[in-house]
């Protein structure tokens, strides 16, 4: 019995998710951190170039409140390769500190993309995440802006 063209392609649609990087990475993850200066999404960068990353806790599309009553401790930015959800939780191939201690009221920080670069199956699916806690907020939430996917070559 031959399937026809169409129920295949929607048997296929239907098994890939794609990763949607707006939703908590975790419990009381929030994406209120407003990137307006960084890498575009489906982007190719090379290993090694520096990006300049410009954001504020104004409002955003994916948060209407961005938990401004509540200072943030240091940003931190961080590199992920192919994140999965899988219910509650992320799990992705590799992860790259690359840099913390980042004032959240300079606003601005100049992130250099790794040249060593662990192996990977994914090349095409890594995402930049920066992020803060707000450690004196109820619940000691994190808040974030997440870039991806973009591609990564070689230098």
């Amino acid at each position: 019995m031959k399937l026809s063209a169409t129920i295949l392609t929607s048997i296929l649609a239907t098994s890939v998710v794609a990763f949607d990087k707006w939703q908590p990475w975790g419990k009381r993850d929030y994406a209120c951190v407003n990137v307006y200066q960084g890498i575009p999404d489906y982007s190719t960068v090379k290993a090694g170039q520096t990006i300049h990353l410009r954001f504020n806790r104004e409002p955003t599309t994916h948060c209407s409140d961005p938990l401004n009553k509540y200072p943030g401790d240091e940003y931190s930015v961080w590199l992920y390769n192919n994140p999965v959800r899988h219910l509650d939780t992320i799990s992705f191939d590799q992860s790259i500190k690359i840099v913390s201690g980042i004032r959240g009221a300079e606003g601005v920080v100049a992130v250099k993309i790794p040249e060593h670069l662990p192996g990977v199956k994914n090349g095409d699916a890594w995402y930049l995440r920066l992020s803060t806690d707000l450690s004196t907020a109820p619940q000691m939430p994190t808040i974030y802006n997440a870039a991806g996917p973009f591609t990564i070559t070689a230098a």
